[in-house]
């Protein structure tokens, strides 16, 4: 990662003693699968297995931890989309949204999302400048039903992008059916050569996991594709409510799934994600928007990276806000700020978040943009070089005179940030322009994205493919 110095709230004398309550939890409390073959493959390689409760011991989690990769690329459809995760990536890679059941936006309101609405987030998100992972269900469409619902959102995915790919959670069945899938449009060859389908995957906290998350982990782990997995733990709810012991708590749910998907194909991609949260104590709702929250986190990105040399993601442009309003602008930037300078490799639920990801706003997908690029700028630090120093150029100048028309000024100006959506210039240049509001402009600025995208990336025969692949399993 391009920071030289990441944000820390806590020392390595407290990461060793979350470390070593975490073997605990493991080694005497244990977690539960709800999941016969999980639990088989457990029970085959010396845990302790009672019922469904699985205790796992210091040693087979420190092979784990061994086995799990600290870096790999993740491929795209199109090579040249490949990001590469590791402590050496070039900075913080960003990707959409998962669960929102509504979209929303400034002429028609907040409405359950559709199969069409689905379709534009992915082309916004192939067409964004920050966005470098595509999938998962920014928002679902309420307009697919029944048992192949999952095939109709994964072949809105697949016409839409050509960038690294998450899918979603699902049974057996349907994560052989995505890979079906993927290998109509990229072939089996492309796949297996490195991870180019990536999945999240919740623990139940506390504690648990339950089948569906256990499948998903066995199926992407033998296919050695990447495991994303995330503990939404609130604490004073479904953790401890001191911040320390949700760390604790979380730190031992993701360690378990680790453990499961190494046992099953060392070696596998898995990315350490904390993503807990401090509710409303007044009623026990999930909110996001508390700088608390990002305490705990911060706590699990700093042990994944100092300790376990993980991969790690974070939820980060999260806001309680229900409109694209102050609000949303300042907990969406001290959520994003705060996960990328604490140096997570992806950063997650970054573009559109509104409602406690309950909705997803078009508008603020490309305000939440800038959002991103500004984080990733203050991320990539500044030129230490001796050019940079600039003490040829100071003795010339000398004191009094103007750097406007220097050679250095001349070369450089073009490369300085620029915001993509906000609006810097003066009053009256502001008054000329039309006198919009930032959603205004990010109104525009996505329906003329959307005007420039393809209604599909695909050639016509992969499109009939897909098509009798779908029919058949219908």
């Amino acid at each position: 990662m391009a920071l030289a110095s990441f944000l820390k709230v806590v020392g390595s004398d407290v990461l060793d003693r979350v470390h070593e309550g975490t073997v605990r939890i493991l080694e005497t409390t244990g977690v539960v699968f709800q999941l016969e073959e999980a639990l088989k493959i457990f029970r085959l390689t010396g845990a302790d297995v009672s019922g469904k409760i699985v205790k796992i011991p210091r040693k087979m989690l420190e092979e784990a931890l061994k086995t799990a990769p600290d870096s790999f690329n993740w491929q795209g459809g199109n090579p040249e989309r490949t990001v590469h995760f590791g402590p050496d990536q070039a900075r913080t890679w960003f990707a959409g949204n998962q669960g929102p059941i509504y979209i929303q936006d400034v002429e028609n309101g907040r409405r359950p999302g559709r199969l069409d609405d689905l379709a534009n987030l992915f082309k916004l998100a192939q067409s964004s400048p920050v966005c470098d992972i595509v999938g998962q269900i920014p928002v679902d469409p309420g307009d697919a039903s029944g048992p192949h619902k999952h095939l109709e959102i994964f072949r809105c995915l697949l016409r839409a992008t050509d960038k690294p790919l998450m899918g979603f959670l699902g049974t057996r069945e349907q994560v052989g059916q995505m890979f079906d899938m993927l290998e109509i449009v990229y072939g089996r060859e492309y796949i297996e050569k490195q991870p180019t389908l990536g999945v999240a995957v919740n623990p139940l906290s506390p504690l648990a996991y339950s089948a569906e998350p256990c499948e998903t982990i066995i199926e992407f782990a033998r296919r050695k594709q990447p495991i994303v997995a995330l503990t939404c733990a609130m604490t004073g709810v479904t953790a401890p409510i001191k911040l320390l012991g949700a760390a604790v708590m979380q730190n031992a749910e993701l360690l378990a799934g680790l453990v499961l998907s190494q046992l099953v194909n060392p070696g596998a991609p898995y990315v350490y994600s904390p993503a807990s949260a401090v509710p409303d104590m007044r009623s026990a709702a999930y909110i996001t928007g508390l700088p608390e929250s990002n305490l705990i986190n911060i706590v699990g990105l700093q042990i994944a990276r100092e300790m376990y040399h993980l991969p790690t993601r974070v939820m980060s442009g999260l806001t309680d806000s229900k409109i694209v309003d102050c609000q949303a602008g300042l907990e969406t930037m001290q959520n994003v700020m705060m996960l990328v300078l604490a140096g997570a490799n992806m950063g997650n639920e970054t573009l559109g978040v509104l409602d406690a990801i309950m909705t997803t706003s078009y508008e603020k997908f490309i305000i939440d943009e800038e959002i991103c690029d500004r984080a990733a700028k203050v991320a990539g630090g500044l030129d230490t070089s001796d050019e940079a120093l600039s003490l040829d150029v100071i003795a010339q100048i000398g004191p009094g005179g103007s750097y406007l028309m220097h050679p250095s000024t001349m070369k450089y100006c073009r490369s300085t940030w620029r915001p993509s959506v906000s609006f810097c210039g003066s009053y009256s240049d502001w008054a000329k322009s039309g006198s919009e509001d930032i959603v205004q402009r990010a109104n525009r600025k996505f329906k003329e994205r959307l005007a420039g995208c393809p209604d599909t990336m695909l050639s016509p025969a992969v499109e009939k493919e897909l098509e009798f692949y779908i029919s058949k399993q219908r």
